[in-house]
């Protein structure tokens, strides 16, 4: 645990660099919904939230990122089937044909 912390520690040192990364600095100001003030504080201090810094990490790493959401989605999969949360085929026709045949 303590490594994980550090390690931790250590990337939320380094989000100051991301001022050096090919994105404009606009461009994480707008995905913080923050202003450019708030974001020069927030690195010169390093006093991003928890989510903001996984905002970040998404927007600085999206192939990590997508990969990761596929992973966990593979992974829901898993425990929805070994629990019984499944339907079938004709079920998720007809939700289909009930939800998007109306909207036509």
């Amino acid at each position: 645990m303590i490594t994980l912390v550090k390690k931790y520690n250590s990337y939320i040192d380094s989000l100051p660099k991301i001022e050096n990364s090919d994105y404009k600095l606009d461009f994480f100001v707008k995905k913080l919904n923050i202003s450019k003030p708030t974001m020069y504080r927030k690195l010169k201090e390093n006093t991003f939230t928890n989510n903001e810094v996984e905002v970040l990490t998404n927007l600085l790493f999206p192939k990590e990122a997508y990969l990761n959401e596929m992973l966990e989605g593979i992974e829901k999969g898993r425990k929805d089937y070994k629990e019984g949360n499944t339907k079938t085929s004709e079920e998720v026709k007809d939700f289909i044909k009930k939800n998007h045949s109306s909207k036509r």
